[in-house]
């Protein structure tokens, strides 16, 4: 063997040990679990519950740390700038998706991230108060088109999943209505209620107990399937609207350069924690599918989500400074 061989060899083997190495033993130290929304709200309550999984099937525990704010920006980049090691993971909603299409951001979530698994997803329900005049989608659809800019919605804040799916329904029913931005859903539901804007596309989870209290009224669900929770409320497919499909989702990424092995580990890991029957359970006694999609299919899902709201934020003119 040549020399130059003999050192190119002894070269490969330096560089792939402590890859091997970290993959056999890992983990052997906590890890953390970036969410980058606050304490208590969907993302975090389902990253939680994972979270719990994880620490039981990884034999180490998982630490969850909230960066709220900014529309999900402070977490992402805290988690773009982590190691790359395994012991990073980031936990994030929908909002990942359309952050780029609406903002400058101080990290790529195409090219930062490895994205792992699609955990969970709910729909958005299109929802006006109980004395609200609209009794069905075709009242509200009729209202909205001989009213132009008469109809509000509201939403948890500019670029939120439910203001891209007001904005998403105003092109493809062409129709003006007014955006309402609050700061967090609980308002939302507090001025719906009161009359003060006329519909909101809110998510399953957070709706539908205004929806069983019957305080709020759904017209319409936004995901391919009727809810099973709500069977009598049509899916905006079945109004008319084929391609209407808008999930509220939450999934887990790693910092780009983490090693393939873990990533892997990983990504299988979070797979299996949502399809343990305990953890399912809890999952969708919040509202949500549990999902736990392999990596593959993830990847897909945010390549046409990345394309979707870029091109609805494009023709909205929606920017945030």
């Amino acid at each position: 063997m040549s020399k130059l061989l003999s050192k190119c060899l002894a070269l490969f083997i330096a560089v792939g040990l402590p890859a091997a190495a970290l993959a056999e033993t890992y983990p052997d130290k906590p890890i953390r679990m970036i969410i980058a929304n606050a304490v208590g709200g969907g993302t975090d309550s389902s990253g939680r519950i994972i979270a719990q999984q994880l620490a039981k099937s990884m034999g180490q525990s998982v630490v969850v740390e909230n960066y709220a704010g900014a529309g999900g920006v402070i977490g992402g980049n805290i988690a773009a700038k982590a190691a790359p090691n395994g012991y990073n993971v980031f936990y994030d909603s929908a909002s990942f998706a359309v952050n780029p299409a609406i903002r400058k951001l101080p990290y790529d979530p195409e090219k930062d991230f490895v994205p792992l698994s699609l955990s969970i997803s709910q729909p958005n329900i299109l929802v006006v108060a109980m004395d609200s005049p609209y009794k069905t989608f075709a009242d509200f659809l009729e209202a909205a088109k001989k009213q132009p800019g008469a109809l509000t919605f509201g939403s948890a804040g500019v670029g939120t999943g439910q203001h891209m799916t007001g904005e998403l329904f105003k092109n493809v029913a062409q129709v003006d209505m007014l955006h309402v931005p609050y700061k967090g859903g609980a308002a939302v539901y507090n001025d719906l209620i009161a009359g003060r804007i006329t519909c909101y596309w809110g998510n399953a989870g957070s709706g539908m107990p205004f929806i069983k209290g019957k305080r709020v009224r759904p017209l319409a669900v936004t995901s391919s399937e009727r809810h099973p929770s709500l069977p009598d409320v049509p899916t905006m497919k079945e109004l008319g609207y084929k391609d209407f499909e808008v999930l509220e989702w939450a999934g887990a990424y790693v910092p780009a350069g983490t090693p393939d092995a873990i990533v892997q580990r990983l990504s299988k890991e979070f797979q299996m924690a949502v399809h343990e029957p305990a953890v399912k359970e809890s999952l969708e006694k919040m509202g949500v599918f549990a999902l736990g999609t392999p990596q593959e299919d993830f990847k897909k899902f945010l390549a046409a989500d990345f394309k979707r709201w870029k091109e609805v934020a494009d023709k909205n003119n929606i920017k945030v400074d």
